[in-house]
């Protein structure tokens, strides 16, 4: 297998862990409602075509939903509203394309690109997903040579951005004075705060950020951090690496042996050596949870997490100096104008680490899917080109003022910002154009 990736994902146990992956049901979600979506144990109804795939956590609860109530529950998703849900409860109502369902293990997105050069499903622990393999979503875009291994579907992969997403820094306010707009930090207190050097929320700098505001007398700041693959982490320190350079010397993309702690082998691209002190869970969910527990608690997840768990966020500076609450809104202005940064015409990439717009929110990263260039079964093929057409249709399709089912509306009621039209449009000219029976 000859490909490799722009960005070797983040993972550390404490200095530095050894990626565990696992694949599970998702977190919150009854027995009662589980989907095909999330589980292959169930087969197919006669007649419908399964579209199976894995990949990255930051976009479950667009894909499948989590827990039970709206706007992140399974029903509503885009795999249950495009496709048959099981049960069909979970189609609201009825199905776009009841033809065909999605089956989605979220693991992360390394794991889910292995599985999809390998055409092999990922491990089965938890929630499973039997061949073949259709698709893989990956935060992280692939780029340069790939070549598939042997299995039912070949031809040169084609990738696509679905959707832009953005990394909040999420906070517990127990014991802390949280002004009304919500907790101020300036991109060099953020910086202090990952890097270890501002370590009490009675900080000067996080003083002046709020207009002298006293955040707190005495109260440690407990960093919480991925440790994980994680496409959160890169987004956070290819921003601070962009905008402080050598002064972020936590790593992303280069590190130093001492910095490993002595370590003599090399290491992982883009590993970030966080301070010792910092703890650390698996997943969006297991850092969320970490903070939700913790009084004076940060740490960063994907905004469709934070929200999912009821976290407050900090209001970030960015290049332009204002501040600005992350919402699908100010992650969608981070990529007004942002166009395709790969010579392929068969992938697209957009790269937006230190967005320029005065209303941008900072940490902001687009989600990717792979799909093959040439399906074995005809009729995945038909459904995936079905599900891009719907997804990113430009307009939406059905009309806009059907808030159910229009996938702009589900997207941004989970704290998902759409792409921009122009991109959207050359995504579905794309997988039209290249993916094939």
């Amino acid at each position: 297998m000859a490909f490799y990736r722009d960005r070797q994902l983040t993972y550390l146990a404490s200095s530095i862990s050894v990626l565990a992956i696992a694949t599970g049901l998702v977190v919150g979600q009854s027995a009662t409602h589980k989907s095909l979506a999330q589980t292959a144990t169930t087969p197919a109804p006669a007649g419908v075509t399964s579209i199976n795939g894995a990949g990255g956590g930051s976009i479950n609860t667009l894909f499948v939903g989590t827990g039970t109530t709206s706007p992140y529950a399974p029903q509503g998703s885009w795999f249950n509203t495009y496709g048959l849900g099981n049960p069909k409860t979970l189609n609201p109502p009825g199905a776009v394309n009841p033809l065909v369902t999605f089956r989605y293990a979220s693991i992360n997105s390394s794991a889910g690109v292995t599985a999809f050069f390998t055409q092999t499903p990922p491990p089965a622990t938890g929630a499973t997903i039997n061949p073949p393999v259709s698709f893989a979503n990956s935060d992280d875009p692939i780029t340069g040579t790939e070549t598939l291994s042997a299995g039912p579907n070949t031809g040169t992969p084609i990738q696509v951005p679905v959707i832009t997403y953005g990394v909040a820094l999420a906070y517990n306010p127990t014991g802390l004075n949280v002004p009304a707009g919500g907790i101020k930090l300036s991109r060099a207190t953020y910086l202090g705060i990952f890097n270890g050097t501002i370590t009490n929320w009675n900080d000067a700098k996080i003083k002046a950020d709020n207009g002298g505001a006293i955040i707190a007398v005495n109260k440690p700041i407990v960093v919480v951090r991925r440790s994980d693959n994680s496409a959160n982490t890169f987004t956070l320190s290819s921003n601070l690496k962009a905008v402080f350079g050598a002064t972020w010397n936590r790593g992303v993309g280069e590190i130093s042996i001492a910095q490993a702690g002595g370590i003599p082998n090399p290491l992982p691209a883009n590993t970030v050596v966080w301070p010792a002190n910092f703890q650390f869970a698996s997943k969006s969910g297991g850092v969320a949870t970490k903070i939700k527990t913790t009084a004076g608690a940060i740490g960063y997840v994907d905004n469709s997490t934070r929200l999912a768990n009821g976290l407050q966020a900090a209001v970030l500076q960015n290049k332009a100096g204002t501040y600005n609450p992350i919402s699908p809104t100010s992650i969608g202005n981070a990529f007004v104008g942002a166009t395709d940064q790969d010579a392929s015409p068969r992938r697209i990439k957009l790269v937006v680490t230190d967005p320029t717009a005065a209303n941008a929110y900072p940490l902001v990263s687009a989600s990717y899917v792979l799909f093959y260039g040439k399906y074995a079964d005809a009729k995945v093929a038909a459904g995936i080109k079905g599900f891009i057409n719907w997804a990113l249709g430009v307009p939406p399709v059905p009309a806009p003022a059907n808030v159910t089912t229009n996938p702009n509306n589900i997207a941004i009621a989970r704290g998902y910002a759409p792409l921009p039209d122009a991109i959207k449009k050359q995504a579905t000219t794309l997988v039209n154009t290249y993916v094939a029976p």
